[in-house]
């Protein structure tokens, strides 16, 4: 009797430019102008018509995708450009499993990162797949294990969540976020925004940080997306807003020349009036001059109405706050967006500035979003400016502002006001 052979499945529609798309992005990666991430996203018992879907939507929604195709009948891959570092690239991939875990069930998330992981296409495609199926596995989800799947070296997996739950980070629990609020473990650093044309210091972005054994950790980014899902964001937010009003207060009593206290908002924040309105109470009762607070309106989050958005914060406007769009070029800003929303400033999102000195295409990316800022009459900031050369781009682009390790990290409040004395006196 003749073996019966296995007849090999086709090539999935599209995975072969997906492939051409991957070897491209590597190509530009090795060239140095711009970082590679490939992720892959486990979705068992789906059809292959529903992969589709799912590929289709993560393009439809992530517009910093380059690629997203069904790459097996039982998961989708994509790739992403601006992730230069693991921790950018798993803040990325939480987010995405947050944004369409209800709609459709992901089982695992892998990451792979060029260089560290991998240099050859088919090398970071599976590892990404490792890193998902390790994710995925029952134990992974067990509260007594880490969390974290790392099936190669800089390969990460997120574990998927349960129906109606967001994901679960891979560095820090959700819990574990809670507990350091209960126990009086989170701290605020400020980092400095300078004026490009002066080099003065204009303002100052609160950040948070967590309070351990080894000194005061920056929170991962892709915690935040659970931190919404699950109503902590409101509690962190008002804890954070109260602390920096009080601290922009006590500058001004030092005798400190004004400078700009930037607070990041989320939508979840601002979702009900009665989140409005302990918003503005905080803001009042902190003595403050409300000139002194800016919000940041962090772009990912959709507003899927921007006159609504616009109403729900108007009494905190109102009160002379100042509104800044955060991340421009990571999610859904459009000319249209920036005309509608009260935004006095747009932040450049740390990816365009990466790259600069090393490619060109980068180079005119930030020119257009320079130019279309300040041609709506915005001030425009670019964040991230870690070397000489960014400072330069940026200078001779006209950028207004900037901030990032190039003048200083986030200092705490004490370091923070010394440095503000010593710039003003110079």
């Amino acid at each position: 009797m003749t073996e019966r052979r296995k007849r090999p499945r086709r090539p999935l529609p599209g995975s072969l430019l997906f492939h051409d798309h991957l070897v491209a992005s590597l190509q530009a990666a090795q060239r140095g102008e711009s970082g590679l991430a490939v992720f892959y996203f486990a979705a068992d018992g789906n059809s292959a018509q529903e992969m589709q879907r799912i590929a289709t939507d993560l393009a439809t929604r992530f517009a910093n995708l380059r690629a997203a195709c069904c790459v097996d009948y039982s998961a989708v891959a994509a790739i992403a450009e601006d992730c230069f570092e693991a921790d950018d690239a798993l803040a990325f991939a939480a987010q995405i499993v947050a944004a369409l875990d209800e709609s459709h069930r992901f089982s695992g998330a892998g990451v792979a990162v060029y260089p560290d992981t991998a240099q050859d296409p088919d090398g970071l495609l599976s590892a990404a797949a490792r890193a998902a199926k390790k994710a995925g596995r029952p134990g992974a989800k067990d509260p007594d294990s880490t969390r974290l799947a790392q099936a190669d070296e800089a390969a990460f997996g997120i574990v998927a969540a349960e129906a109606g739950a967001t994901a679960n980070h891979p560095l820090m629990e959700l819990e574990d976020l809670e507990l350091a609020l209960k126990k009086g473990q989170l701290r605020l650093h400020y980092q400095p925004q300078i004026e490009v044309s002066t080099g003065r210091v204009i303002g100052v972005e609160a950040l948070v940080r967590l309070a351990g054994e080894s000194g005061n950790l920056e929170l991962p980014g892709s915690i935040i997306p659970a931190a919404e899902a699950s109503g902590t964001i409101t509690r962190i937010g008002e804890w954070v807003l109260e602390t920096a009003c009080a601290q922009a207060a006590d500058w001004a009593n030092q005798g400190l020349p004004p400078v700009r206290c930037a607070v990041n908002l989320s939508l979840a924040q601002v979702q009900h009036e009665s989140q409005v309105e302990r918003i503005v109470e905080i803001i009042t009762d902190s003595g403050v001059s409300p000139g002194q607070i800016e919000i940041e309106l962090t772009e990912t989050s959709d507003p899927s109405d921007p006159d609504e958005v616009s109403q729900r914060l108007k009494p905190i406007l109102d009160l002379g706050v100042s509104l800044a769009l955060d991340d421009l070029g990571t999610g859904y800003a459009t000319l249209s967006l920036l005309r509608r929303l009260p935004v006095e400033k747009v932040k450049i999102d740390r990816s365009f500035v990466s790259g600069l000195g090393a490619a060109h295409n980068r180079m005119e990316g930030l020119r257009a979003i320079v130019e279309m800022g300040q041609g709506l009459g915005l001030t425009v900031l670019a964040e991230g400016v870690e070397r000489a050369e960014q400072y330069d781009t940026l200078r001779a682009l006209g950028c207004d502002s900037y901030q990032g390790y190039y003048f200083s990290p986030a200092l705490p409040a004490a370091e923070l006001a010394t440095l503000i004395a010593r710039n003003a006196s110079h």
